[in-house]
């Protein structure tokens, strides 16, 4: 008899959907050269971002990277014979840290991407040489599409999975999956440490830049 039990907490769901409204968005602003809003979008998928890497290392056990980046031998086998897991599995565990280091790197290139215009230019470019500011304009460009490629892979993989073996799309979106064993949930932490150093760090970041670009909106 499976069990519904409470794998992922809100601090993961609400970083995973966001990354789906602020991509799209920053897609859409990219192309249409709506530069502040770009940037503003930017900053606040940067702290959506770098507090889910912190809680990474402290939060919810299903959120750890300690729990879900395997061995690659580990994400072969499952990918051999995939069975339903409580959290990401092996081989979604790798996809999870691509995505993260890919946007890591769009966000810091961002940061030095030069594009003939106060608004747009980056906010690190007067102090990087001509060279350093069109390596990031030519890597923040390609690694876009990189970025897009593997979420498409990501949502293909779930729909797969999610008609194959168990759901996984709607447990992201309520948190629950089931299980034949109660003592296999996970230990999750309450959230509010999340959302308050998402916080801090918009205000940070507006702070530095925010301010600046509303003028434009």
């Amino acid at each position: 008899m499976l069990i519904k039990v409470q794998v992922w907490d809100l601090a993961v769901r609400v970083f995973h959907w966001s990354q789906v409204v602020l991509l799209a968005g920053l897609w859409y602003t990219g192309n249409e050269g709506l530069m502040a809003q770009h940037q503003l979008l930017a900053y606040t998928l940067a702290a959506l971002l770098i507090a889910r890497i912190c809680w990474g290392f402290y939060g919810s056990a299903s959120a750890r990277f300690s729990h879900f980046v395997a061995s690659p031998l580990a994400a072969v086998r499952y990918l051999r014979r995939p069975v339903p897991v409580l959290g990401h599995n092996p081989a979604g565990g790798y996809m999870i840290l691509a995505l993260i280091l890919l946007l890591s790197l769009q966000l810091l290139t961002g940061l030095a991407t030069f594009d003939n215009s106060y608004i747009s230019d980056g906010p690190l470019v007067r102090y990087l040489s001509e060279e350093w500011v069109s390596l990031a304009s030519k890597i923040h460009k390609l690694n876009i599409d990189l970025i897009l490629l593997c979420v498409a892979v990501h949502i293909l993989a779930a729909l797969w999975h999610s008609i194959r073996y168990d759901n996984v799309i709607w447990a992201m979106l309520s948190g629950y999956s089931k299980t034949a064993n109660r003592n296999d949930a996970p230990k999750l932490r309450a959230s509010w440490s999340y959302f308050v150093l998402v916080a801090a760090l918009l205000a940070l970041f507006y702070y530095w830049q925010g301010a600046v670009l509303l003028r434009f909106i």
